[in-house]
């Protein structure tokens, strides 16, 4: 049997679904799950899906209209085989219609399904994409209501195609209630745990904690904080109300160290911070670039290859250089560290060394070698060769609170529930996880134009 020509074989309307992929920005609904680099936008999938099964002889017009780019319920608008000059323009200009955010109506449903009947025998041709990946095909497939099979050699991305698609269709919105109460369980749980480690000055929450690696110099020996930039905060609302800041350090020859004074004020000239007295640029106080380090102290270059050795032999350290809180319900300020925070930081590492071997017998912590490939190597040049080594030691106290935690509602949960749904909740609990680890990690960076951290894999360095 010969098959029938379709439609994705004529022509695909590239220009209208760049428009969409533009207002998409990362708006995928997949992002939440977990990291896939390769995540295909929604708006293309849907037409990918669309065009492989729409018959070949359909206008473009039709054709947009079934994918809801149109934006319209005009129930006379299929017989309008040729679209006036005014309603092109409202097709081409419609910016309301958001194809990321719109599944489509009833209305497009039935003509795709009236279509697919003509050519295919039947209203609900089988999708199959063998290699789904972030599983952006199959969802837009599914949104038609079409048979979907997908599947993929990678654990990941079949795990968050099923968080994705499978459970919510299985067991409807129902399941968001209980995965909250779980979510909630495990958080309340390690409050209790962790609070300890986590000291807050009095009306003050802290929700940040701002650390630089730190290395040795070789011409002065002081102990030296590598940053390529020192903003805290320089958010459109700081600059609003005239309070951008950041810190600037300050040499202590004496001690070999370098501390820090916080600067605030008003947007200046440039990159500067205007203040009473002096108009601060933070990028004056840069301690390395391009791998290239610089001391505080002595104002000596530190070599990239030193810095490498020194990272393989001895370890980066890290020091706390700010501290982003909040007062009540009041936005996010900022301070240097003070003793609460240095010894909630120093009580987390000693309650880790003391557990060491118990975590260890549980398998608790990640103690496992990395093997080198085309990126983790990178990782094996600054002194990482394991992946406990991602975290500091309060970072990684906390995530191993979270899986102890989580291994101890599993149990619960797979009493409480019939077997496939508590596997449903668990894989949740999983995906939180995930997100915990990749925001509370060594490889973070702060983001001081929106005050908040990055996670890890933003970096596409793994």
């Amino acid at each position: 049997m010969t098959r029938p020509k379709v439609f994705i074989e004529k022509i695909m309307p590239v220009k209208l679904l760049n428009e969409q992929v533009y207002y998409e920005h990362g708006g995928n609904p997949f992002k939440g799950l977990h990291r896939w680099y390769s995540r295909k936008p929604l708006s293309f999938s849907r037409a990918t899906v669309l065009a492989s099964i729409l018959p070949y002889d359909i206008t473009t017009e039709q054709f947009l209209y079934i994918m809801g780019i149109y934006g319209q319920d005009d129930v006379n608008f299929w017989e309008k085989s040729i679209l006036s000059e005014d309603e092109k323009d409202l097709l081409r200009n419609n910016k309301q219609v958001r194809l990321y955010k719109c599944p489509p109506n009833h209305q497009q449903i039935s003509k795709m399904e009236e279509l697919c009947q003509s050519i295919w025998g039947t209203t609900k041709p089988s999708i199959l994409d063998a290699f789904a990946g972030g599983g952006s095909i199959p969802f837009e497939a599914l949104r038609y209501g079409l048979n979907v099979f997908a599947s993929d050699l990678n654990p990941v991305a079949v795990i968050t195609m099923k968080a994705a698609m499978e459970y919510p269709l299985k067991f409807g919105k129902s399941l968001q209630k209980e995965i909250d109460q779980w979510v909630n369980f495990v958080g309340n749980e390690a409050q209790k745990r962790l609070t300890d480690f986590f000291p807050n000055n009095d009306n003050e929450t802290v929700q940040n904690y701002l650390w630089a690696h730190t290395v040795t110099c070789p011409n002065c020996q002081s102990v030296i904080p590598l940053s390529p930039n020192w903003w805290v905060d320089r958010s459109p609302g700081a600059i609003k109300k005239g309070q951008i800041c950041a810190v600037k350090p300050i040499p202590n020859v004496l001690e070999k160290r370098v501390d820090f004074e916080l600067i605030k004020g008003s947007k200046g000239k440039g990159n500067t911070i205007k203040t009473e007295t002096e108009e601060f640029d933070p990028n004056n106080y840069t301690t390395i670039g391009r791998g290239v380090g610089k001391c505080c102290n002595c104002a000596k270059i530190i070599e990239d290859d030193y810095i490498k050795k020194e990272a393989q032999t001895k370890g980066l350290g890290h020091q706390l250089y700010a501290v982003a809180f909040k007062q009540g319900k009041g936005s996010l300020e900022f301070r240097l560290p003070n003793e609460i925070d240095l010894e909630g930081v120093n009580k987390a590492e000693q309650f880790l060394q003391d557990n060491l071997e118990k975590y260890n017998l549980d398998q608790l912590i990640p103690d496992i070698e990395i093997i080198s490939g085309e990126k983790t190597k990178e990782l094996i040049r600054i002194g990482i060769e394991k992946w406990s080594q991602l975290f500091n030691s309060r970072q990684l106290l906390t995530l191993v609170t979270y899986v102890e935690i989580i291994n101890d509602a599993k149990l619960k949960i797979l009493a409480e529930y019939e077997l496939e749904k508590a596997q449903a909740i668990i894989t949740y609990l999983a995906l939180v996880l995930d997100r915990c680890v990749d925001k509370n990690a060594r490889l973070t960076i702060w983001d001081a134009s929106a005050i908040k951290v990055n996670r890890a894999t933003t970096q596409h360095s793994l």
